[in-house]
């Protein structure tokens, strides 16, 4: 078998995995900025780096898996004006909102999952030290990074001059304002001051607060080291935010921030990339009002983690249809089994779903081919649904798709409390006719094995029966 291979947005190429330290993985990736509802876009990328920890975890490695929560950011405080609210309260309201899309889709929480609001006094002391070491320089309340101090800025995204123009985040001031504060246009912001009645701290150059890029670099170095394994997010954050966190973090600890750069690309509609700025966006909650998690999944995985998908009602159907195939083949696990039913690990069968699957994920966790060998062994289900050896290989389609997230869970006869309401109603409506017909022993029967469920069927003068849970 060989090896995991990783495309390395640094290099531009699939390069063999080798942990800094044999056995242990130390994993970052970009978390959301907690001002609206998440969308498919932002399943995507959490989805994507859950499977790389699941697949690294499935290969034996010790993981740390840590993603981040922006809760203080220029949009965040927009929003808490446009809503009348505090920054704070409309940043801790999508941070509990986020975390429910990600237990709804079944991805794993990260091990640890800091705050940007947590690391302030961290954070001004690396700016600090930046200029300290003459790689960033106080303006106007200001601090900026020096671009020209580190000649390999650049190197992720290999951005001429101007592109470079673009390299800071939006901020308050113009950018005709910034010309007066900066050295050369392409300087980014590590401390941006701010009014004492705008949300902020103190710090040695006056009321503020941190830059975007400056909250990952330090959340890095005081959470996991100044050197990790593998850090990612999607590809929007190539430039400029992962080209300014290498340039704070190399200047400052002239050495590597990550050995391994993975960006997932984007969710498109009409070919454009699904984002709240174009108002083509669907958000988690709604996607999963159509779909399973599962379905939400398959879509997501169905495509490769670098290249778009496009999202299309027909698209998800499909992804549903595929999920349905998946979960009609798993259910033969529990229809038998056991010691004489289960397929032995010397199986030719199970054999090639593990070499098949193996083979897919180690080449830069290739998801498509990994389903095609879930499919593969699903079709083998089907084609002898009566063979001692099926339970076993059910068994095992459940485990390797787990290793994916899936949960293949059989909700065909789960039934919403939309539905259970218009059951009751039907069988209420039996019992009615029941006792119009003076058939009492059957209105009775249903009343009484109603009650035996815990449910009060509650008979009112000259209206119709009501019920209630007991």
């Amino acid at each position: 078998m060989s090896p995991l291979r990783i495309f390395n947005t640094l290099s531009a190429k699939k390069e063999e995995f080798q942990s800094i330290t044999p056995g242990k993985v130390l994993m970052y990736a970009c978390g959301p900025t907690v001002y609206d509802l998440s969308h498919l876009g932002h399943a995507r990328m959490a989805l994507t780096f859950d499977v790389v920890q699941r697949y690294l975890r499935f290969l034996n490695y010790d993981v740390t898996f840590v993603r981040n929560i922006t809760d203080i950011d220029d949009k965040i405080i927009n929003r808490a004006r446009e809503l009348g609210r505090r920054p704070e309260q409309v940043a801790r309201q999508y941070t509990y909102t986020f975390w429910k899309d990600m237990n709804d889709l079944n991805a794993d929480f990260p091990d640890i999952e800091p705050r940007a609001t947590e690391y302030i006094q961290q954070m001004i002391a690396f700016a600090d030290a930046l200029i300290k070491k003459g790689h960033a320089y106080e303006s106007g309340g200001d601090v900026y990074f020096d671009v020209a101090s580190f000649s390999e800025y650049g190197k992720l995204k290999k951005q001429n001059l101007e592109d470079l123009m673009q390299g800071s985040r939006d901020q308050v001031r113009s950018q005709e304002q910034l010309k007066e504060l900066k050295k050369n246009p392409v300087d980014f912001a590590l401390w941006k001051s701010a009014s004492t009645d705008d949300t902020g701290w103190q710090s040695p150059w006056g009321w503020g607060r941190p830059g975007w890029h400056l909250e990952c670099s330090t959340m890095i170095k005081l959470v996991l080291g100044e050197t990790i394994d593998i850090h990612g997010g999607g590809e929007d954050l190539v430039f400029p935010h992962h080209e300014n966190e290498i340039a704070q973090s190399e200047a400052l600890h002239g050495h590597s921030l990550a050995r391994y750069w993975i960006h997932n690309s984007f969710v498109q509609v009409e070919a454009e990339k699904m984002s709240k700025s174009l108002g083509n966006f669907r958000t988690i909650q709604n996607v999963l009002e159509q779909y399973s998690p599962d379905t939400v999944r398959l879509f997501v995985l169905q495509t490769h983690y670098r290249s778009p998908i496009e999202f299309t009602t027909e698209s998800m159907e499909a992804a549903k249809a595929g999920t349905l195939r998946l979960i009609r083949a798993a259910r033969f696990a529990q229809d038998g089994g056991g010691p004489n039913g289960a397929a032995s690990e010397a199986d030719g069968v199970l054999q090639k779903l593990d070499h098949d699957f193996r083979e897919a994920m180690d080449d830069d966790f290739n998801t498509p081919r990994a389903i095609s060998a879930l499919f593969g062994i699903a079709d083998t289900i089907f084609a002898s649904p009566s063979d001692a050896k099926t339970p076993g290989y059910a068994a095992a389609l459940r485990a390797y798709a787990a290793v994916l997230g899936l949960t293949l869970s059989d909700t065909a006869k789960v039934i919403d409390p939309e539905t259970g309401s218009g059951l009751m109603n039907v069988l209420l409506t039996l019992r009615e006719h029941a006792r119009t017909n003076k058939d009492f022993k059957q209105s009775d029967l249903i009343r009484d094995e109603l009650a035996k469920l815990g449910i009060k069927v509650m008979d009112v003068k000259g209206a119709p029966a009501s019920w209630e849970r007991a």
